[in-house]
């Protein structure tokens, strides 16, 4: 069965939010980061994860943890419900690539149920879908097979937009927001995305992380209605007060340069599979049912894009 209709009978219990901890990993970036935060203010104990041992600016306890290293016996001590949000995004060698992320996310999760963990969440991406042919989507639907066998939680954030309340824009926003310069932006006819806007995803993993039950199931975290790449990037221009102009661009030909390029070992600023991934998104939200039953409530695009970005 494929992993979208997926939701397991079994829940996890885990103690009241005041009496417990909430580990994440990839506390460093801009959704594992806002997470603490967010966590950290409202009174619920974190343990931040971190490549570096970098002081958290939560006040929170910080271990130091590198994604397909070891994980020494005591990592997640004391750890209620663990939110796995780390991804080696700088790995090009593919078989570097599913070592680190997919290999070190399956002990990871097995690591964190052998110490006592209640519950693990799982951060995937809505490229995870069954009859994806993106790289970045199998690998996240090979680790999700081993969350869901153990009976624990995904979830699939769309494509997150706009700046955490008292914080800063960050990820794919940010990218987008760099390409709304141009003074031409490509757009693709076809492509279509499911959006969240960042402040609902962090609420969304609030909520799963603390409430005393949740279902293991594979829960999409965006709003349910997809938007155009074009009217994305109309919006995006429009709040950075750009005057580009959108050109349409077939993405065969550029698909197969950026192939091209990649194997001549040139950096570049777009992967062939991030262009992929977006061409060929999902389509369809999973597990809104589930979302719904938590209480879980996402705005529509472009609604919180305002006041997103950093000036140039």
């Amino acid at each position: 069965m494929p992993t979208e209709s997926l939701v397991l009978s079994s829940r996890m219990l885990v103690s009241s939010e005041s009496s417990m901890t909430v580990g994440i990993t990839g506390a460093g970036g801009y959704l594992g980061g806002s997470l603490a935060t967010l966590l950290s203010e409202s009174g619920t104990d974190v343990i931040e994860y971190r490549r570096g041992a970098a002081l958290s600016t939560n006040g929170s306890e910080v271990r130091k943890f590198e994604l397909g290293a070891e994980y020494p016996k005591g990592t997640f001590a004391g750890v209620t419900c663990l939110v796995h949000a780390a991804w080696d995004l700088k790995e090009t060698n593919r078989r570097r690539n599913w070592e680190i992320n997919v290999e070190g996310s399956k002990r990871l999760v097995a690591a964190a149920l052998d110490e006592g963990v209640a519950r693990v969440i799982f951060v995937s991406s809505m490229s995870a879908y069954f009859g994806t042919k993106q790289e970045y989507g199998l690998a996240k639907m090979a680790v999700e097979r081993t969350v869901l066998e153990a009976r624990q939680v995904v979830v699939r954030p769309g494509l997150v937009y706009g700046r955490v309340i008292g914080g800063v824009s960050g990820g794919m926003s940010l990218t987008l927001s760099r390409l709304a310069r141009l003074p031409v932006i490509p757009v693709f006819r076809d492509a279509r995305l499911f959006t969240v806007n960042v402040n609902d995803v962090v609420a969304a993993l609030q909520t799963l992380a603390t409430a005393r039950e949740v279902p293991s199931a594979v829960i999409g975290l965006a709003q349910g209605t997809s938007t155009s790449f074009s009217d994305i990037m109309s919006a995006i221009a429009e709040e950075e007060g750009t005057t580009s102009r959108m050109v349409p661009v077939p993405w065969h030909p550029l698909l197969l340069a950026l192939r091209i390029a990649e194997k001549c070992g040139m950096k570049l600023p777009v992967r062939s599979d991030s262009l992929l991934g977006l061409i060929r998104s999902a389509e369809a939200v999973p597990g809104m049912d589930v979302a719904r039953e938590m209480g879980l409530t996402f705005r529509p695009f472009p609604e919180g894009l305002q006041g997103s970005f950093d000036p140039a």
